[in-house]
């Protein structure tokens, strides 16, 4: 990055509360901090956890969200927060959510006379559709978020698809696409990994191992997938399925794999060391997800790395990049067509070994490049807000 930036970046919530957002922002974070000044305006957190980044976090006050196991700032409660943040000086303020902290850090750009993009990273309209169960409550949220988003200069999105979420919304300006990418490095040594796997889970060699890394929550349907496993389990097939991660559904979902009797072959894992996440991506032949919520799979990023094809569903946003038995695999949204494509995907190993490969040739980016293209595009929009602002004066 040969041009010297002064960045602020900010969202509702932040590390050490994690999922794919946070990550992302940090991501950012670090990577633009490597020749910039950056800044994260983020709320506070757990008493005794302290930041240790390559940039500057400045905390806000935050309450604790219980159903949603996360904190979330609120910049009107904490004077000296934002008294920090309007005394900085910034070039460009980017945004990751919908919510308190950025509608504060808009108003940061317009004192500050900068450009100030977003991020739209999740169609918050289906998650309101879930809670309220409402559909004219859901128009009228839907409505307020484009009114939201229409105050920045520029949405970024990560592929059409969500593009087309934002515009339902009532968004009218401008997108620009942009990866996502993991910070896992692209690996080689995945027989030696798989090994270490083997050694360290006591899998047998030959066992198909098919994963998912992930919150437990209900939009990532892992209902939908065990039921698809009850049926290739009855078809007998011999796997293990290790789910990776916590949330509010795993007592659920352990009720259901009773139910279905997938006891000896569904392993609840919860969160893992992150030395053992190589070990999980290599081993795994295949990665099930079939999420219709997410707006991109980082896991598929993060699979890739290992040369591990999933599976997802046809004409979903987790599903984009993805080539139907080139790179990955697409399915159907039902358990049987779910069911029948994981067969089709575990039927030859060979065939999989090479679409695994694919899948590193063709999804894998890591977050140093996704980082490089968003810093040329901050240096096209800050070019361009100056030019207008000039030729107005």
């Amino acid at each position: 990055m040969s041009r010297k930036l002064n960045i602020l970046q900010g969202m509702d919530c932040y590390l050490p509360d994690v999922d794919g957002v946070v990550n992302c922002m940090h991501n950012y974070c670090t990577h633009l901090s490597d020749g910039n000044n950056v800044t994260a305006a983020v709320p506070k957190n757990r008493r005794g956890y302290k930041d240790n980044f390559p940039y500057r976090v400045v905390r806000c006050n935050s309450i604790f969200l219980f159903g949603d196991n996360v904190h979330y700032g609120i910049p009107k409660l904490d004077a000296k927060f934002r008294k920090t943040i309007m005394d900085g000086e910034y070039d460009i303020i980017h945004c990751h959510s919908p919510f308190a902290t950025p509608k504060f850090l808009l108003k940061v750009a317009k004192k500050k006379n900068v450009p100030i993009v977003a991020t739209f990273h999740t169609n918050m309209a289906t998650i309101f559709q879930d809670i309220s169960k409402s559909k004219s409550l859901t128009e009228s949220f839907s409505k307020s978020l484009g009114k939201f988003y229409n105050k920045f200069d520029e949405v970024f999105c990560c592929s059409p698809l969500v593009e087309e979420q934002v515009r339902a919304c009532g968004y009218t300006g401008k997108v620009t696409y942009l990866p996502f990418g993991t910070d896992l490095e692209r690996r080689t040594d995945i027989e030696e990994l798989c090994g270490k796997a083997d050694a360290e889970l006591n899998i047998p060699k030959d066992k198909m191992v098919l994963l998912y890394v992930g919150r437990v929550m209900k939009l990532k349907r892992i209902d939908f997938t065990l039921r698809s496993l009850k049926i290739l389990k009855d078809k007998g097939y011999d796997f293990k399925f290790y789910i990776v991660g916590k949330g509010a559904e795993t007592r659920k979902l352990k009720r259901l794999t009773k139910e279905l009797e997938l006891q000896d072959c569904v392993e609840f894992l919860g969160f893992v060391k992150r030395e053992l996440l190589p070990l999980l991506f290599a081993r795994a032949n295949l990665f099930v997800f079939p999420s219709l919520y997410d707006n991109f799979a980082l896991v598929k990023v993060e699979a890739a790395a290992y040369s591990t094809p999933g599976v997802f569903i046809a004409d979903s946003c987790s599903g984009y990049g993805v080539t139907d038995g080139v790179n990955g695999f697409l399915a159907e949204d039902n358990d049987e067509a779910f069911a029948a494509k994981i067969e089709q995907a575990i039927t030859d190993p060979e065939v999989l070994k090479t679409i695994g490969q694919n899948a590193s040739r063709d999804l894998y980016i890591h977050w140093k490049d996704c980082t490089f293209k968003l810093h040329e595009r901050y240096c096209e929009i800050i070019d361009e807000w100056r030019n207008n602002n000039a030729n107005t004066k």
